[in-house]
C-alpha cells in the first residue's frame, strides 16, 4: 500500500525492525488529571508508540533506559509498529477507539488533525502554562501552528524536516555542469536544462541509461511543485479542492513533461515510496527531491557522491514543512508521568543526540541553529535550515483519510499515461468536492 501523504513529513521511512507489543488501558472508572509533577510510583508503566526503522528504534530504547534510570519506579514500554505509516496509524486508531491507546504517541502528520478533532489528544497548552519548567517558545511559530487544531496545541514536533534537492556530484562534474544555485536564481527552466544535459546514453547502445532526474508522483511530494507554481490542493478556507486550477495544471504538466515530452525523468512503473530513492542511490540519476531523513540510506550507497541544494523556484520558492508530531493520549492513566516523559523526548539533549546519531533535523530553534547547523558534516545542513524560512504547512483537513486516495488514484492514472493532466485533475477535484460535501452535510 502506498505510504501516504506527509505533513512534514512528516518523515516517512522505509520501515524495518523489531516491534514490541503492548498497550495501556485506563481502568474502568479511573481517570487522570494532567499536572506538572514528575512523581512516579512502583508499578507505573507508560507506553511509547512509534513507527520507526531499526536504527531509530535502538536509539529510542537507549533513551528509555536512561530515562528510567533518572526516574526510579517508572517504566516505559516501547511499542514500535514496523509495517509502515498506514499500518501504524490504522493500529493507533483502533487502540484509541478501544480506549486502549499508548500514553505517548508518534503521529503521522496526515492523521494529526483527524485525531485532534476527535478529542483523543491531551491539551498541551494547559500543561505548558502550568509547568514553569517548560517553555514552547524554543519552537518557531510556524512549527507550533502545524501542531495546533482550532487554536489549541495538541502535539509538538520532535523533529522537523523539509524537501530539498539532492544531486549527484559525480554526474554534474562529468558533464561540467555548475551545481544547482541557491534561491530564486535557480528556476524550473534551469532544472529542465540541467536535466537535459545530464540525460545520456553512456554505453552507446541507443538507450538512455543516465537520467537527469527522477520524480515521485505521489502524496506530499507534489506539494512543493504546486506551491512553486502558485497552485494549491485546497482553497484558503479548506472547504474546496482546487487541483483543476491553471496553476496546479502547470505544476503537474511540468512533472509529466519531464517524463513524457522531454524524456529526462527516469521511468518507473510504480509511484510507491522509495522506488525513486533506490534509483538515485544506484548512481545513474542526477537530481532527486527528498529530505534529511534519507541521508542515512544515502551514506550506505558505495561510491555515491551527493550534496544538497534548494529546490528550484517558479513563481516563488516553496517546500513542505514536515514534522513528526508527538502527542499524549487524553485518557492516559498516568498524565503526570506521561508529561514528564514527553518533555524528556522534546529536550534539547535528546534532539541533539538524534541529530548526531540519525541526522534528525531538530525542531528546537536553539539546537537547529546551534549544534545542528554548526556541526561539521559531509553535506551542507544550512540548506535545510534556510529552507524553513519559506517552507509551508501542508493543507490538511479532518476528512483527509476519506479523500486522499481519490486524489492519488488520479495522479497514478496521469503518471502512467492513462489520463491527461487536465482530465485527471478535473476528476480529482470533482470527486473530492463531492465527497467533502457529503461528509460535511452529515455533521
Amino acid at each position: 500500500m502506498r505510504q501516504g501523504w506527509l505533513i512534514v513529513g512528516l518523515v516517512v521511512l522505509s520501515l524495518s525492525g523489531l516491534g514490541l507489543g503492548g498497550c495501556s488501558r485506563v481502568p474502568e472508572g479511573e481517570t487522570g488529571t494532567p499536572g506538572t509533577g514528575a512523581a512516579s510510583g512502583p508499578g507505573k508503566e507508560i507506553v511509547l508508540f512509534t513507527w520507526t526503522a531499526r536504527d531509530e528504534e535502538q536509539v529510542n530504547l537507549e533513551l528509555i533506559e536512561k530515562f528510567e534510570a533518572q526516574h526510579p519506579g517508572l517504566k516505559v514500554r516501547l511499542q514500535n509498529e514496523t509495517g509502515g505509516s498506514q499500518a501504524a496509524m490504522s493500529k493507533l486508531q483502533t487502540m484509541l477507539a478501544a480506549n486502549e491507546a499508548p500514553d505517548v504517541m508518534s503521529l503521522h502528520g496526515a492523521f494529526f488533525i483527524p485525531l485532534a478533532a476527535k478529542g483523543v489528544l491531551m491539551d498541551l497548552d494547559r500543561l505548558d502554562h502550568a509547568d514553569l519548567g517548560f517553555d514552547t517558545s524554543d519552537w518557531s511559530a510556524p512549527l507550533l501552528e502545524v501542531c495546533r487544531y482550532e487554536g489549541t496545541l495538541y502535539s509538538l514536533p520532535r523533529y522537523t524536516s523539509v524537501y530539498t534537492l539532492f544531486y549527484n556530484k559525480t554526474l554534474f562534474d562529468a558533464a561540467r555542469l555548475p551545481y544547482p544555485a541557491s534561491g530564486q536564481s535557480w528556476t524550473w527552466d534551469d532544472y529542465l536544462q540541467t536535466a537535459q544535459a545530464l540525460t545520456r546514453d553512456t554505453d552507446g547502445d541507443g538507450r538512455t541509461d543516465q537520467w537527469g532526474c527522477i520524480i515521485d508522483f505521489w502524496g506530499a511530494r507534489m506539494y512543493p511543485w504546486l506551491w512553486q507554481a502558485g497552485g494549491a490542493l485546497l482553497n484558503p478556507e479548506h472547504d474546496r479542492c482546487v487541483l483543476d486550477s491553471p496553476e496546479a495544471r502547470a505544476a503537474v504538466s511540468f512533472l509529466y513533461d519531464l517524463k513524457y515530452k522531454h524524456q529526462v525523468a527516469a521511468s518507473s512503473e510504480s509511484t510507491e515510496q522509495n522506488a525513486a530513492l533506490t534509483a538515485f542511490t544506484q548512481g545513474k540519476i542526477g537530481m532527486y527531491m527528498t529530505g534529511p531523513w534519507d541521508i542515512q540510506l544515502l551514506r550506505q550507497a558505495q561510491g555515491l557522491q551527493w550534496e544538497v541544494a534548494p529546490l528550484p523556484a517558479r513563481q516563488q520558492q516553496a517546500t513542505l514543512l514536515g514534522t513528526e508530531n508527538y502527542a499524549i493520549w487524553q485518557g492516559t492513566r498516568y498524565p503526570d508521568e506521561a508529561w514528564t516523559f514527553f518533555k524528556y523526548l522534546m529536550s534539547s539533549e535528546v534532539q541533539q543526540l538524534m541529530a548526531e546519531r540519525l541526522e534528525k533535523m531538530p525542531s528546537r530553534q536553539s539546537v537547529l541553529n546551534g549544534p545542528y547547523r554548526e556541526a561539521e558534516t559531509d553535506h551542507n545542513r544550512a540548506v535545510f535550515v534556510e529552507a524553513l524560512t519559506y517552507a509551508r504547512q501542508a493543507e490538511n483537513i479532518p476528512e483527509w483519510s476519506q479523500v486522499k486516495d481519490l486524489i492519488q488514484d488520479q495522479f497514478d492514472l496521469i503518471w502512467i499515461g492513462k489520463k491527461s493532466v487536465t482530465k485527471g485533475l478535473q476528476d480529482a477535484t470533482s470527486q473530492v468536492n463531492r465527497t467533502l460535501t457529503e461528509l460535511r452535510s452529515k455533521t
